[in-house]
């Protein structure tokens, strides 16, 4: 049965996904869509309006980010040009690691090709040595026909440039189907958290007739869907915290190392937080990009990079999971463990999504009898 709810789960993740997304949504935002709904009078405005605040919020996060973005691929050239002067300005002086390391290499094969020539074979060593003498030539061979008819054909050899061209492509193409996906889903997500704002109490009603065989299951299920409304807003309040601290702290450390717009990269560092884990390594690469650009140095980038990553581990990792913990009395390691256990079945999604999912199932288990024991389990 098990094994059956997680096939089922991944398998209908393109219905599920904007479905629960759409529930946490009018479950976060209820308070602001009653308080909307006492002054309009009615719940289709009022539910509009509330998602319409939502809407203004996650397209001023999404163009802070994109502006971020979009200035770090302007600079990309920049970038580029640095590398290759570094690169360029490198001593080839024979005591380098490369050096050193090709030298090596090359004892190395003299030393097999004497192994090989001189042991005592069956058959034969002598034999054998002319044989793969005779092997090695008619491959030297075929490389030089195949290097000759390339240059006849007139192809030219492949650049780095034009694999870098070809693989940037392929990225923005991929790239575009994603946020495509992304839209869609956002698209009917906001759609399923209007029409249940719009049910209203009604609708909620009606939701817990369906546990109506006796006073006591009706009552049991009210407080289960209470809790679960009460875990998400605590959620959203995690989260907002926890990203306000990342991104005060990336704004302080990228100030005080001298990188431009130190502002604008906390604001980006809030945003991708909101994606656990992925968004942090986003972050990292762009952090050490624009770290190496503003100083020049390899060791400037390592740095940077260092830092966000130990910094979005205790707080984005070590903090989170002890918050959502203490707030939902559940186990820091069963809100990780099933933040990644989402993260494999949605993806992204599951990412963001994991650590309400994760406790609502410790809600209806504590609710439920035949879920005291998983429950139990969970329960910090």
């Amino acid at each position: 049965a098990t094994l059956s709810v997680i096939v089922a789960l991944w398998w209908a993740r393109s219905f599920l996904i904007p479905v629960s997304v759409g529930l946490m949504l009018a479950l976060l935002v209820l308070p602001l869509n009653v308080r909307i709904a006492r002054v309009v009078r009615l719940r289709a405005l009022a539910s509009t309006l509330t998602l319409s605040v939502v809407a203004a919020v996650l397209a001023l996060a999404a163009a802070a980010f994109g502006d971020q973005l979009a200035r770090v691929a302007g600079r990309a050239p920049d970038m580029i040009s640095l590398v290759a002067q570094q690169v360029a300005d490198t001593d080839p002086g024979a005591d380098s690691v490369l050096q050193r390391a090709r030298a090596a290499f090359r004892d190395l094969d003299r030393a097999a090709e004497r192994l090989a020539g001189t042991r005592p074979l069956v058959g034969g060593g002598r034999g054998l040595t002319k044989a793969a003498k005779a092997a090695e030539a008619a491959a030297s061979a075929a490389a030089a026909a195949a290097a000759s008819a390339a240059a006849a054909s007139g192809t030219p050899p492949v650049s780095l440039s034009q694999t870098a061209t070809v693989a940037l492509r392929d990225t923005a193409v991929s790239g575009s189907g994603a946020l495509v996906k992304l839209a869609g889903d956002l698209t009917i997500a906001m759609f399923v958290a209007f029409f249940v704002l719009s049910g209203g109490a009604p609708l909620a009603a009606r939701f817990l007739d369906l546990w109506s065989g006796t006073t006591e299951r009706r009552e049991r299920a009210e407080r289960a869907a209470t809790e679960c409304a009460r875990q998400i807003r605590i959620y959203g309040a995690v989260l907002l915290i926890t990203n306000s601290v990342v991104g005060i702290v990336v704004w302080i450390a990228f100030a005080m190392s001298g990188l431009p717009d130190a502002a604008g990269w906390g604001i980006t560092a809030a945003v991708l937080h909101v994606v656990p884990y992925l968004g942090m390594a986003l972050l990292t690469v762009l952090g050490a990009a624009e770290a190496f650009l503003a100083h020049g140095s390899v060791g400037a980038a390592l740095a940077m990079g260092a830092f966000v990553i130990v910094m979005s581990t205790l707080i984005g990792t070590v903090v989170t999971a002890w918050l959502q913990g203490r707030a939902a009395k559940m186990n820091a390691a069963a809100v990780f463990i099933g933040v990644v256990a989402w993260g494999a079945l949605w993806g992204v999604w599951g990412l963001l999504l994991g650590p309400a999912l994760v406790v609502l199932i410790k809600v209806v288990a504590e609710h439920s009898g035949a879920g005291a024991r998983l429950a139990r389990l969970m329960q910090g």
